[in-house]
């Protein structure tokens, strides 16, 4: 009776989901778009028929608009909104994506403090400052619009050599449970992306400090940019509130859920099970 059940409401629950993602003719922001994963998500809302405005913190040959910021300024991150809004009439953008974010894998009791202030200041806090401030836009001008923040797997777990990092991308978890549930109020979708190990510019930078034992329990998979670019929008149109980038991934975030909202409940209940008897 219970599998009946179980299996009733995860068909009921994706039918209720489905294509609920349309950026064609929508004003797309992505922080951290210059390189990497936010640079494919443009490529890729572009493709879709949306208007992207990135911002970014290097001067690139880039076919987009972009706008250099420095993200952990408060000002700076209220600047490069305004400067994406006025291309709009004063409209804040309708879909914002937070990708901006770096890791400094060091052994704990090795790592300078100023490396945890400088990794929280970007990862949380540049995050923090763009969503706040599109968020009350988007309340003021009646925008019923989509915040996506992306975090890490390392924001569902944690393990040696990641304590500066894995920390803000917890931080990143608990914003999204906030907001996906006090943002209804005003028609806000919020998601959270809890990728894997991706391959871009800056993981062959952390690659150069990372110690060896991170690397060892990590492994070497590692998915490219346009595979996680693509792994995300497929989840956005899905409707899921977490999203990951593998079936590993799905296994870690169905058995760190909490209270949160399940994907699919059939779906989620066997990933737990398979990740307990992992």
């Amino acid at each position: 009776m219970i599998f009946i059940l179980l299996l009733g409401n995860s068909l009921f629950t994706e039918i209720l989901k489905r294509d609920k993602f349309c950026p064609k003719g929508k004003h797309v922001y992505i922080t951290g778009g210059s390189s990497g994963l936010g640079k494919e998500i443009a490529k890729l809302m572009a493709s879709k028929g949306a208007h992207a405005a990135r911002s970014r913190e290097d001067h690139e040959n880039l076919k987009f608009t972009a706008i250099f910021a420095d993200l952990t300024d408060y000002d700076e991150s209220i600047r490069a909104l305004n400067e994406a809004s006025s291309k709009h009439n004063g409209r804040v953008p309708e879909i914002i994506f937070c990708c901006a974010g770096f890791s400094l894998p060091r052994i704990f009791i090795e790592q300078p403090i100023k490396e945890f202030e400088k990794t929280m200041q970007l990862n949380y806090f540049g995050t923090l400052y763009t969503v706040h401030e599109a968020v009350k836009r988007m309340a003021q001008q009646n925008v019923k619009g989509k915040i996506v923040l992306v975090s890490s797997l390392l924001g569902l777990c944690g393990f040696i050599g990641y304590s500066s990092y894995a920390p803000t991308k917890h931080a990143i978890k608990g914003l999204v449970e906030c907001l996906r549930n006090e943002l209804i109020l005003y028609g806000i979708s919020v998601h959270g992306y809890f990728a894997g190990t991706i391959d871009t510019p800056g993981y062959h930078e952390e690659m150069k400090i990372k110690p060896k034992v991170t690397h060892d329990i990590e492994g070497d998979s590692k998915v490219t940019s346009e595979h996680a670019a693509k792994s995300l929008y497929n989840g956005l149109c899905k409707g899921n509130v977490f999203i990951t980038t593998d079936i590993v991934g799905d296994a870690i975030r169905a058995s760190s859920l909490g209270i949160s909202q399940a994907n699919n409940a059939f779906y989620d209940a066997i990933l737990c099970f398979i990740a307990w008897v992992g």
